[in-house]
């Protein structure tokens, strides 16, 4: 290569892309070997996606994991999904009683609240559960409901309290009866009600969560020694879950009033990366986690201020705190079909999700670096690819697909790798 004539990032990625088969579970698990050199001994990899609901991210997904379970010993699969209700998933994937479909609470909008995909993987890890000799463990990382209810955190604390402590369950009952208004099928449908409610009863509620937080804090030692600290730990969680989802139906209000404030946005994601914090320190030496979020989750960097973003994204947090043990893998694609999420506050989710097609890649975009790769999925080592940038002081991407726009991201910087696919299509169960 004539160094006064670098290769432009195109041709860079064209160059040194490792091509995958098309994304489907019988495809060989040895050609991610790359991804396994990228990796190295990292504690958690954290596989995101562009948009919710792709068949191709799923299968792609599924295929990663089986990849880290069976030939590099990972043993927990910690997912975008209520940490609450993911304990009965947990037991479900490790042999137990009742329905999977159940167990993952369909959404009441009628789409689903998992993938056919995503449910599939559950069921490959009840599978591989069933005779292998270490176990894979499930955990929901996530506020309950997506933010749209407190009921899933909140029950479980009620159980809990009336054994150790009966006098504070109270503030759980009141806590869901001032939410009762505000619940949806998620928290931007309960940001629409929160609009239409009052001050004074959103302040009310946001007082008591505080005041069942303090209670459960300052009755630490008293409630271990009745309860153990496992239980004690996981009434915690799920309290910390409800203040976090009030918070951010807050910040989701005030955003859709035409004043975001990305600190406060940063509610959901700073629980996320809470739990994840808390399971490696409570899990055995050697754990290791694949993660599985939304890209926008799992960048490495923050956004900048006065952005309707969450300033501080989970991946930023675990990034800063684990360091080359954190590695984070976008998933994105280059055209087909995808999700619009058009916001409307009639609606029980608070935004209808339809089919449509893919934008073209801008030139400023990630997907526009595969332009010329165009016949299968992709690899690339982004590190490689930003120290090829920097050095001979290229332009970089600025911006990676999210559902049927792009997002503003410094891409190189905030992912390790990018794994893009050429054509999407939708899961079952989202309307074309």
């Amino acid at each position: 290569m004539d160094p006064s004539h670098p290769l432009s990032l195109v041709e860079w990625t064209t160059r040194n892309a490792v091509c995958l088969s098309e994304p489907h579970l019988d495809a060989p698990l040895d050609e991610l070997a790359a991804l396994q050199h990228l990796i190295g001994d990292a504690r958690v990899v954290a596989l995101g996606e562009n948009s919710h609901q792709i068949r191709e991210f799923g299968l792609l997904r599924e295929r990663i994991l089986r990849f880290l379970v069976m030939e590099c010993g990972f043993t927990v699969y910690a997912a975008e999904f209520g940490a609450a209700s993911g304990r009965a998933v947990d037991a479900w994937v490790h042999g137990g009683d009742g329905d999977l479909d159940a167990l993952l609470m369909p959404r009441a909008d009628g789409y689903p609240g998992q993938s056919a995909e995503g449910r599939d993987t559950l069921k490959w890890l009840r599978s591989h559960n069933a005779s292998a000799p270490h176990s894979v463990r499930f955990a929901g990382l996530d506020i309950p409901a997506a933010g749209g209810s407190l009921v899933p955190a909140l029950e479980p604390v009620a159980a809990y309290l009336a054994d150790v402590d009966p006098g504070a369950e109270r503030y759980v009952r009141t806590a869901l009866e001032l939410a009762e208004p505000l619940s949806g099928g998620s928290g931007l449908a309960s940001a629409y009600a929160r609009r239409a409610l009052a001050p004074e009863p959103q302040d009310r509620l946001s007082a008591t969560l505080g005041r069942l937080l303090n209670r459960i804090m300052t009755m630490r030692e008293i409630y271990t020694q009745h309860s153990g600290h496992r239980a004690y730990g996981r009434a915690l969680s799920d309290v910390w879950a409800a203040w976090r989802t009030d918070q951010m139906q807050r910040a989701m209000a005030e955003l859709l009033n035409g004043a975001p404030d990305s600190a406060d946005l940063a509610a959901r994601d700073r629980y996320l990366a809470d739990s994840l914090l808390e399971l490696l320190d409570q899990s055995v030496p050697g754990t290791r986690i694949v993660l599985a979020a939304h890209n926008a989750h799992i960048q490495r960097t923050a956004n900048p201020d006065g952005v309707p973003l969450p300033r501080v994204p989970m991946g930023h947090i675990l990034a800063q705190e684990l360091g080359a043990d954190y590695v984070s893998v976008a998933l994105t694609s280059g055209g087909g079909r995808t999700v619009r999420n058009t916001p409307d506050p009639a609606h029980p989710a608070g935004m209808r999700q339809s089919a449509t097609d893919a934008p073209e890649a801008t030139p400023d975009s990630v997907e526009a670096l595969f332009s010329a790769v165009t016949e299968a999925p992709a690899l690339v080592d982004l590190c490689a690819l930003r120290a090829h940038a920097r050095h001979h002081r290229l332009t970089e991407p600025t911006r990676i697909r999210m559902d049927d726009g792009f997002l503003p991201v410094a891409a190189l910087d905030a992912y390790d790798v990018v794994v893009n696919v050429p054509r999407t299509t939708l899961t079952a169960g989202i309307s074309e």
